[in-house]
């Protein structure tokens, strides 16, 4: 979901930018001027509009809605509607601006860019052209009868989004030259000031003797244009479309999208020799290989010819914080085996994950083992509160390991010179490197690069106060920054995004079925690689369909319901296809046949290998044995029996014996546990390696073996109003910490368990119209603490937290 969402008007500046020269007054004149010298090829039809039906003279520009409700967008000069996926219908008649000249050498260009789910352009009653939240913008050409002196009937639909008001951005007509580089009638003259300034020139203060409509200010504009010295730096571009796999829409529709993007994309570059293309994801590939083997051999044809470049990194733009480091190891082994083996012609050392929510401190090691050295983001630029601080760093982990680390332009830019003039700057003030990147294509839902984009482009080659271009692939561009490595600031943590910190938590189903998969195929592939040790043979684990149950928008629950659904069955199949390859595995390697003569065989086994293991177990009612022993056992409250294994280490298994009645004595526990209660009404529980006090307020103190203090003060459960930020399910409020909220402890401590094995304790709250019970639980010889938190959550934009300090 790379568009920013909040609306981000940076991305589509209104009106024109000032300059600052000297006392506000000669400011305010030479903006005017300035303005002014802009109307001879711009005309704004902002103030134009008017509802389909409405009396004549009713302009919509003058309703009070927006002013009341968004006033910093009208501050702005957006005209805006409510939320809700409320239609908002505009007409105006289009007639030749005043003061322009009429030409063949030129056209004129209708401009449109907007936030609306849906967008519809009509023109004399003929459907031009068609967009959404993601191909936010267009620049049609009017056709020629209209310098002929013809009016011109436009009709424009827009649709505000479900979660936000709806805004036309920008409307504007633009004249311009018919052919690139041709500009006899300096009509590129007003942008080029533009781009003059921006790039830090000068006006000279005795142009505002001058009429800014008149010849002699175009003359004496191109005169100074002409002497200005030459711009610095430049631009290296190539096209991409980001695709989420899934968003607003369901996974079914982003391959259709797919299709459409790069049969799009191929068209484009057979009638256009400088387009480069870029695009991510091996899972994507995958699926055209398999469904639309036509399309993907042009790929591979284009991917030959060194114009179309696979950016592959993981199997999909995984979530890089929430899974764990085995689901991220097989998402860049898996996704550059696939690479390597497809587009064997490009080197595949790339890390592509613009849209990623934030990124683990391992990440740098685990992408390294895979022949992966270059990471690029763009996510980190949406950080609320504190700017991240490089472009261009070393990104190093704990263990050394190290990836140069590129902070991309926003994607799903278009042509506009004085965006990537921008641009250019910034990303010079904050690396030195002259050269900038520059990534031009409608994305989220694919698109790419459009004829409009690369005309607007291509209409600036060669021009003085433009930045010259560079096309080629993002390698090219890496090559030439990697002499810098030496230079580079070095970043040892992790990338934390300061925004969606509500994701840990939204859509918690998805949480659960991603840990559960993870440990059954972490555990397949443990006991497949013991059979094949032992030479048995055993097919490793598939994990493409968690690896794609794991990216960005899916695991962190941020796309709409529909998306969830329809991976419900497919967590439930991988799961079942992983549990019965384990157990049959499991069998294989134990050796364990069917059950004979009414006895059934048991086997604990753990396939982690943990330096100790010392498990408790809860089994069915019987007395346990291991060989001959019987096991140390106690009665467990949520039925069966509690059982003390012996002490393991590394994955090992044990064989246990099930008898009806006891016939020796037990063993005594390891490290039995122990619970009292003293008079204060504290509990305390402990093992000796670890105890803890405890009261109906929650968990006073935690202590080790040694019996130092663990916890600066009380565990306690937090409740705060919480209205989020920009999106409610997603955020959390910065400041919600000002706003707590009661929480109330509902009767007294109840104790569930009392040892020697295990005890347990439960406390319970009130929060609001919800309920929390707070499980304690304490194993024996076991040196940590259970927590277990059930809640019956019924409130509403609140927060809820178990804060241990």
């Amino acid at each position: 979901m790379e568009t920013d969402r909040r609306l981000c008007l940076r991305q589509h500046p209104m009106g024109h930018d000032s300059v600052t020269w000297g006392d506000p007054p000669l400011q305010a004149r030479r903006s005017a001027w300035i303005e002014t010298f802009r109307s001879r090829s711009r005309f704004d039809l902002r103030s134009h509009w008017q509802r389909i039906g409405a009396e004549h003279g009713e302009r919509f520009a003058e309703e009070p809605w927006g002013q009341e409700h968004r006033p910093d967008w009208a501050a702005r000069g957006l005209l805006i509607w409510p939320r809700g996926r409320q239609w908002l219908r505009l007409e105006q008649d289009l007639i030749w601006p005043a003061g322009w000249t009429r030409s063949e050498r030129s056209r004129v260009r209708l401009c449109l860019s907007w936030w609306a789910e849906a967008a519809r352009l009509w023109v004399d009653g003929l459907l031009v052209h068609e967009g959404d939240l993601f191909d936010t913008a267009c620049r049609w050409t009017l056709p020629p009868h209209f310098q002929a002196g013809d009016v011109l009937k436009i009709q424009l639909e827009l649709c505000s989004p479900l979660h936000d008001d709806g805004a036309l951005i920008s409307s504007c007509l633009d004249l311009e030259p018919n052919q690139a580089g041709q500009d006899p009638d300096g009509i590129l003259l007003p942008e080029a000031l533009q781009l003059h300034l921006e790039a830090g020139g000068e006006l000279p203060s005795d142009w505002m003797a001058l009429d800014a409509c008149a010849e002699a200010a175009r003359d004496a504009v191109a005169a100074h244009l002409g002497s200005a010295p030459v711009l610095s730096g430049g631009v290296h571009w190539f096209g991409h479309a980001h695709l989420d796999l899934a968003w607003l829409w369901p996974v079914a529709d982003t391959w259709q999208a797919a299709e459409r993007t790069f049969r799009s994309a191929l068209e484009l570059m057979n009638r256009w020799p400088e387009l480069h293309f870029a695009h991510s994801t091996p899972a994507l590939y995958a699926w055209i290989e398999r469904h639309r083997p036509d399309l993907f051999e042009a790929i591979r044809d284009a991917s030959k010819a060194g114009r179309w470049e696979p950016i592959n990194g993981p199997w999909v733009e995984t979530d890089c914080v929430l899974v764990s480091t085995a689901s991220l190891w097989q998402q860049f082994a898996l996704g550059q085996a696939y690479s390597r083996s497809v587009f064997p012609e490009w080197q595949h050392h790339l890390a592509w994950l613009p849209d990623s929510f934030g990124f683990s401190a391992g990440l740098p090691a685990v992408a390294q083992q895979t022949g992966v050295h270059w990471f690029c983001t763009h996510k980190l630029a949406w950080n609320a509160t504190n700017p991240f601080p490089h472009r261009l760093f070393r990104w190093r982990s704990r263990g050394g390991s190290e990836l140069l680390s590129l902070m991309l332009p926003p994607i799903g830019r278009r042509g506009d010179p004085l965006d990537m003039l921008r641009e250019q700057r910034q990303w010079q003030a904050s690396t030195g490197v002259e050269e900038a990147l520059w990534i031009p294509g409608v994305g989220d839902h694919g698109g790419g690069p459009t004829e409009e984009m690369l005309e607007q482009m291509q209409l600036w080659d060669g021009e003085p106060t433009a930045l010259p271009r560079q096309h080629g692939s993002l390698r090219e561009f890496l090559e030439r920054l990697e002499p810098l490595n030496d230079q580079l600031p070095v970043w040892r943590d992790e990338l934390y995004l300061e925004l969606h910190r509500g994701c840990a938590t939204s859509r918690p189903d998805q949480k659960r079925h991603n840990r559960s998969l993870e440990r059954l195929l972490r555990e397949s592939d443990t006991v497949a690689t013991l059979l094949a040790m032992k030479r048995d043979g055993c097919s490793g684990s598939d994990w493409r369909p968690l690896l794609f149950q794991q990216f960005h928008d899916i695991l962190p629950g941020t796309s709409i319901p529909e998306v969830f659904e329809q991976a419900e069955p497919v967590w439930r199949q991988a799961r079942r296809k992983a549990r019965q390859q384990r157990d049959c595995a499991v069998q294989t390697l134990l050796g364990q046949g069917p059950p004979t003569q009414g006895r059934r065989q048991w086997f604990w086994m753990g396939c982690q290998p943990l330096a100790r293991w010392s498990p408790v177990l809860r089994l069915p009612v019987g007395h346990w044995y291991v060989d001959g022993e019987a096991m140390a056992q106690q009665g467990s409250v949520s039925g069966g029996v509690w059982v003390q294994l012996p002490e393991q280490r590394g994955i090992s298994s044990v064989a246990l014996e099930r008898h009806r009645a006891a016939v020796v004595t037990p063993l005594q526990p390891r490290h039995p546990v122990t619970v009292t209660q003293a008079a204060s009404g504290i509990w305390t529980m402990s093992n000796s390696l670890v105890s803890l006090d405890c009261s109906e307020e929650g968990l006073l103190q935690l202590r080790d073996a040694a019996g130092s203090d663990q916890l600066s003060g009380p565990l306690r459960i937090a409740r705060y109003a919480d209205r989020g930020e920009f999106w409610d399910a997603w955020d959390i409020a910065a400041d919600y910490r000002a706003h707590p909220l009661e929480v109330r402890p509902l009767g007294e401590v109840q104790m569930l368990e009392a040892g020697p094995l295990v005890c347990h304790l439960a406390l319970r709250f009130q929060v609001g119209q919800s309920t929390v019970r707070l499980d304690l639980r304490l194993r024996a010889d076991c040196p940590w603490l259970e927590l277990i938190a059930a809640v019956d959550w019924r409130q509403c934009h609140e927060l809820l937290r178990i804060e241990l300090p």
